[in-house]
């Protein structure tokens, strides 16, 4: 009895402090952290200098709008069309996450210039070894 006591007591505190999620026909209301990186995931306007911050900011705006359509989508009083709006609401967040994933691959491809520049084949690699095991040694070192 006092084991199961010991249980109860341990297990109420944890189904307290978890938050609340609305369920509808096996279908849970989208939360903001599956879309956000995590550290975005807390983002709040940017102030002062941090307005200078475009990842900051696109990503506060980013999550006002979802929160205003989780707003419209509980407005809707059918389950059924209620479903639908988050079913594409989901959609709308996983889109823009690909779209702006994209945008960054290809603002590190143009940081980094062409690739040929970067190509492990190249036949002058052998030599840059030789210089840089060379250029190890100071002057007074060989022997």
């Amino acid at each position: 009895m006092k084991k199961i006591l010991v249980l109860i007591a341990l297990l109420v505190p944890l189904c307290v402090t978890a938050d609340e999620v609305v369920t509808l026909d096996g279908l849970t209301e989208p939360q903001w952290v599956d879309f956000a990186p995590p550290a975005f995931a807390d983002v709040e306007e940017p102030k002062g200098l941090g307005k200078l911050n475009e990842t900051a900011s696109y990503w506060y705006q980013r999550r006002v709008d979802f929160e205003n359509g989780i707003k419209e989508c509980r407005a809707i009083e059918s389950n059924d069309d209620k479903l639908s709006c988050y079913q594409q609401l989901k959609v709308k967040q996983y889109q823009e996450n690909s779209d702006y994933n994209a945008k960054i691959e290809a603002q590190e491809r143009a940081r980094m210039g062409p690739q040929e520049m970067f190509d492990r084949t190249d036949t002058m690699l052998p030599i840059g070894n030789y210089l840089n095991n060379f250029t190890r040694f100071q002057p007074n070192e060989l022997r």
